[in-house]
């Protein structure tokens, strides 16, 4: 995965990545075998849209492991105690990055501080191809391909209108 487009994937080169199993993953190593990197920005206490987004994360991470996908959840809980209890029983083998350490901090940082929750998606010639609070769209068949797809980031600016892409795949809290 190129690294040199995004700030995000950059940052994350230099991080090591657990799982609730315990293994680890250098950051470097993660972006040479992936071909798609999904951030989730979340945390145990959300209800609603974050309990779906998880629900449906869950769901496209199992049915899509095997094509190169791989989900980093950054942890935006109070506490340690919360956010490993969370990851115990609310999702699968994902990625983590605890809350409240340096490294999480810095990831977030790279993402320019999104809200939470949120998803975020990278192809991999290191383009963002998806940004946006809901999970609605992950089931629609050829997702994968479209942001395979996407060559260009979209261009920032101040009074951007989210695109309808965007807005159809938000979801109601």
């Amino acid at each position: 995965m190129d690294a040199s487009k995004s700030p995000f994937l950059q940052a994350l080169k230099g991080k090591t990545l657990a799982r609730k199993d315990k293994t680890t993953i250098e950051g470097a190593k993660l972006l040479e075998s992936k071909e798609f990197i999904v951030v989730y920005i979340g945390a145990s206490f959300l209800s609603g849209v974050g309990k779906r987004n998880v629900e449906n994360l869950k769901n496209f991470y199992e049915a899509r492991k095997g094509e190169g996908v791989e989900v980093i959840y950054l942890s935006q809980d109070n506490n340690n105690k919360d956010f490993e209890k969370h990851i115990q029983e609310a999702q699968p083998n994902w990625l983590a990055v605890p809350p409240n350490t340096k490294e999480n901090d810095e990831l977030m940082k790279a993402l320019e501080n999104p809200s939470k929750p949120h998803v975020i998606a990278f192809n991999k010639i290191g383009i963002m191809c998806r940004r946006t609070t809901g999970t609605k769209d992950l089931d629609s068949k050829g997702i994968l391909e479209k942001w395979r797809n996407k060559k260009e980031n979209s261009p920032k600016k101040s009074n951007q209108v989210p695109s309808q892409e965007s807005k159809d795949s938000e979801e109601k809290p």
